[in-house]
Parts: structure tokens; C-alpha cells; sequence
């Protein structure tokens, strides 16, 4: 499994509109194959809002981006609001942990 990181520099006071753009998106990500959890993250000083993707493998992750559903997701983009550039960083999971896991050692542990 990959981590996709998309750091989004916004304007002051814009943070809300653009997380509220992805409460409102039409969901093109979410049925994509390969694609297995998004969370949209804010900052406390609301200069920065943070999507982390999250990927079956890179080869899901790149048909995603070279597709059609890609371009509708990202038709109406983040113009007047950012600051600059959103920064992309990719992640391969290596320990993944979930609830009722102990600590001793015995997470999942994905290697590449």
C-alpha cells in the first residue's frame, strides 16, 4: 500500500472553503480502483490543509492520475485560493496498525 501526500499552501481564511470543496467533491476518487482511504487534514494556524491518499499500490495511484475521473476531480482547482503550488510526497506503507492490535510486535508489518 502507498500514502500519497498532497500539501495544499493556502490564503489566510481560505482553508474552510477548500475543505468544504471536499465535502461537497462528487466522490470520483472513492469507487476508482485501487483507491482505499482519503483524509483531508487542517492545521492549527490554517495555512496549510493536508489530503492523504491512500493506495492499493503505484500502479493504482497512476492510472488514477492519468484518468478521466482525475480531471473532473480536479476541474475546478484551488485558483484564488493557494498560495503556491501544492506539494506531492508518496509513501510506501511499511507498519500499518489498527485497534485492538498489541504492542508486542505483532502489527502488520508490509515490506517491500
Amino acid at each position: 500500500m502507498i500514502a500519497v501526500m498532497n500539501s495544499l499552501p493556502v490564503k489566510e481564511g481560505a482553508a474552510g472553503e477548500i475543505i468544504e470543496r471536499f465535502q461537497k467533491s462528487q466522490g470520483h476518487v472513492q469507487n476508482f480502483p485501487g483507491f482505499v482511504s482519503m483524509e483531508v487534514l487542517s492545521s492549527e494556524d490554517a495555512h496549510e490543509v493536508l489530503v492523504i491518499t491512500r493506495w492499493r499500490d503505484r500502479g493504482a495511484f497512476d492510472a488514477w492520475v492519468n484518468s478521466e475521473a482525475f480531471g473532473k476531480a480536479h476541474g475546478r482547482g484551488g485558483e484564488g485560493l493557494l498560495t503556491g503550488h501544492p506539494k506531492m510526497s508518496l509513501y510506501e506503507v511499511a507498519v500499518e496498525r489498527e485497534p485492538g492490535i498489541s504492542d508486542t510486535g505483532q502489527g502488520s508489518q508490509k515490506r517491500a
